[in-house]
């Protein structure tokens, strides 16, 4: 996978990146927020705090902001060999995770598998950010308990297989009946119709649901139908109508673009109040679909913000 590179200004090697690094270990993040590699980037290079990583992987890319060969802060251990002979890679979208950030998390392992063989690096020293100091990250892959299985697509990789995509878990918990009312209705893998088929449902037959992700429904195990109305009749919880992050996105919003809309609603079909610029911090008390509220009637898009709360 191509690493695109928008490098920190050699100005700012003081504040970000002071010490010459030949790579040991890699440390595995995850971004808590929702935005792109690009801005995640961008917001890192251009600002003068002295936390710092190496590169970003989203669905679809990968950037680089520091160079491989100088250390970057991003463990909190200090002078310690996670700061000072690691490369921080980071997975974007964990705040509201979704398929985005499955194929995020899966482009991840592509980027580490290459590092891993650029430096002669073996799969016992790719680490997490909480081996080194204790933080909870790479927060949503130990919240869904899935290491392993990052450090299996990892190895998978650097033999030279495909990275086999991450199976998304169920957004909730509740149960229902699931009653089929058409034939030849496709059960797969995943939650997506890239996943494989394992046989096809009849009319007359019904199972229990024991989850949803994005209008699909779980029967057990990695087994999955799509919830259309016109052949599925499902009796259970509805769908989860916004993905909510952890605290509820109260805490503080740093505007990473360097422009941003803030609107009426959570949504770009909602009218424009004013525009607010990068750097910029705002109270955030809510969160909804993506979008936070930053008070009243106004919000800001996930994507081109840092959250902290």
């Amino acid at each position: 996978m191509e690493i695109r590179k928008n490098l920190v200004d050699p100005s700012k090697y003081g504040t970000k990146c002071p010490y010459t690094m030949n790579p040991e270990f890699i440390t595995v993040h995850n971004t808590y927020n929702d935005a792109t590699a690009e801005n995640e980037v961008a917001y890192m290079i251009r600002n003068d705090n002295q936390v710092s990583f190496h590169i970003a992987v989203d669905d679809k890319e990968a950037v680089q902001g520091i160079p491989l060969e100088r250390n970057a802060w991003h463990t909190g251990d200090g002078n310690g060999n996670g700061n000072r002979k690691s490369i921080g890679v980071e997975i974007c979208y964990s705040l509201s995770g979704g398929d985005r950030y499955y194929k995020a998390e899966d482009n991840a392992a592509i980027v580490v598998a290459q590092l891993m063989k650029q430096y002669n690096i073996p799969i016992s020293k790719v680490r997490t950010h909480q081996s080194w100091s204790g933080k909870y990250c790479p927060h949503r892959m130990l919240a869904e308990e899935r290491w392993n299985s990052f450090i299996e697509r990892v190895q998978n990789a650097y033999n030279g297989g495909k990275v086999t995509p991450t199976l998304i878990p169920p957004s909730t918990n509740g149960t229902g009946i699931a009653y089929i009312e058409g034939n030849g209705i496709n059960l797969r893998k995943g939650p997506g119709t890239g996943y494989g088929v394992i046989r096809q449902l009849g009319k007359g037959e019904s199972y229990e649901v024991w989850g949803q992700s994005n209008g699909w429904l779980n029967l057990g195990g990695n087994q999955w139908i799509y919830n259309d109305s016109s052949y599925i009749r499902y009796t259970g919880e509805s769908t989860p109508t916004s993905s909510q992050s952890v605290n509820n996105g109260v805490g503080i919003v740093t505007i990473i673009a360097d422009v941003l809309r803030v609107r009426r609603g959570p949504g770009t079909n909602y009218g424009i109040v004013k525009n607010v610029y990068q750097g910029e911090q705002y109270q955030s008390w809510g969160y909804s679909d993506g979008w936070y509220n930053v008070g009243g009637d106004q919000w800001v898009s996930g994507e081109y913000v840092k959250f902290e709360d």
